[in-house]
């Protein structure tokens, strides 16, 4: 049972924003966007099961009344993380809303990791078998993503209950069919995703998870080439400055740390790599060389970047020990009401730009103060240690994905953070196996 729900998900999340705006805003059915939470429910609950059922067989649990998961510093690294972060939040008075909608972008995607790792060993499949139902699904998404930009164009989502509203997206309502950029006539690539940096995050996952699937596959080496440079296409179209930062920092940081085998190895296909970037560069060069400050530079949003950030930075250094969940970051929209809560009283304090560092680091400064950031960083550097040596390309990914994350709140797109978490869960419980 928890092999099937494990292959349901994997199958379903690529179309979550697709499939939650449809049947909830087209089709009206209340509560939809929260199937993912049911499923780690029922993912939690057959687990357990196991571990019960367990120890009431003897013959399996050798004798002793209680069988329980076998901890590791991740899990404790994790548990500490998550502990801190419940009891802050209490100690500033917050209560029930803070704790659910604060702990849903927080921590939801580390339970997921916490589940897939534990639950590793009820996985009958291999690594590559539950990758392989994932880059399906995630294939068919992103087909029908170029579709909706080159063949039918992003009206079409307009008949599964995207927003007209071009550009703007407001809390509570649906994704806009496309995002652009003032001053620059470009649209943004967005796909069947909610906006175009959840599509450049889920491509930078799919591209590291996809180079790895095929990485003994010579066959297939050619054709993976040629997509992987759509893929980036479509990365750069999504205009997501944060992204491309994170592919170069992720690239850099699988170069650095397999320098001996690509000088020993790769010395050709790096020279030709290179040489591929160069010349990719001088054709963006021309084809934006007039609009490069408006699409790229965009003075105005760095301008806005900075300063959040820098209220975000100020708030820590009021309180250092953490304000509590939803104190900061896009659970905020769940807990404050700007018009009507007094406590948050003077003009910066009623405006977004008070609550949304634009920094997920930040947002741990803010709502858990120096412990969580610590720990946070921790548990992250800790997973990207384990993930190198099982999967390089999916240690890229991951560090690109971290490095979005300085700039933007990339892991608020729960279902991607579901994704990546729930399959290097994956990667962990069965590294002693076959990958």
């Amino acid at each position: 049972m928890f092999d099937r729900i494990f292959r349901v998900f994997l199958v379903l999340l690529p179309w979550s924003v697709l499939g939650s705006v449809f049947l909830g805003n087209k089709l009206g059915i209340p509560g939809i966007n929260f199937f993912k939470e049911i499923f780690l429910v029922l993912l939690v609950l057959v687990l357990a099961w196991d571990y019960w059922k367990t120890s009431l067989n003897p013959s399996l649990s050798g004798g002793r009344r209680w069988v329980l998961p076998k901890l590791d510093i991740l899990d404790y690294l994790i548990g500490s993380y998550i502990g801190y972060l419940v009891v802050i939040t209490l100690v500033n008075g917050l209560w029930l809303a803070s704790l659910v909608y604060g702990g849903r972008y927080d921590f939801e995607f580390l339970i997921a990791f916490l589940i897939a790792k534990h639950g590793s060993n009820l996985l009958v499949g291999s690594v590559s078998q539950y990758l392989k139902i994932f880059l399906l699904s995630a294939s068919i998404a992103l087909f029908a993503g170029l579709l909706v930009r080159f063949v039918f164009h992003e009206t079409i989502l307009l008949h599964f209950g995207f927003s007209p509203n071009l550009s703007n997206w407001s809390f509570g309502g649906t994704p806009p069919i496309y995002h652009g950029i003032d001053g620059a006539r470009v649209k943004r690539f967005q796909g069947i995703f909610d906006g175009p940096n959840p599509a450049a995050y889920f491509i930078i996952v799919y591209l590291g998870l996809l180079v790895h699937y095929f990485r003994t596959k010579k066959e297939y080496h050619f054709l993976i080439g040629i997509w992987s440079i759509v893929l980036l296409g479509l990365v750069f179209l999504t205009y997501s400055r944060s992204a491309l930062i994170g592919i170069v920092l992720g690239c850099l940081a699988l170069v650095v740390f397999s320098l001996r085998t690509i000088w020993r190895k790769y010395k050709k296909e790096s020279l030709f790599v290179v040489l591929f970037f160069f010349v990719l560069s001088g054709l963006f060069y021309l084809r934006y060389e007039g609009t490069i400050d408006r699409i790229i530079l965009r003075s105005g949003s760095s301008q806005g970047h900075f300063d959040r950030a820098m209220t975000g930075i100020e708030r820590f250094r009021e309180h250092p020990m953490g304000q509590g969940l939803g104190t900061a970051g896009p659970a905020y929209r769940y807990v404050v009401k700007l018009s009507e809560n007094p406590i948050y009283g003077g003009e910066i304090k009623n405006t977004e730009d008070y609550y949304i560092p634009e920094s997920w680091y930040i947002q741990q400064l803010v709502e858990g103060g120096i412990v969580a950031f610590v720990l946070f960083c921790a548990i992250m550097g800790t997973i990207a240690w384990l993930i190198f040596p099982l999967s390089p390309t999916l240690f890229a990914s991951f560090v690109a994905v971290l490095s979005m994350n300085l700039f933007l709140h990339s892991f608020e797109s729960v279902y991607i953070s579901l994704i990546l978490f729930l399959i290097l869960g994956l990667f962990v419980g069965k590294r002693k196996g076959k990958n």
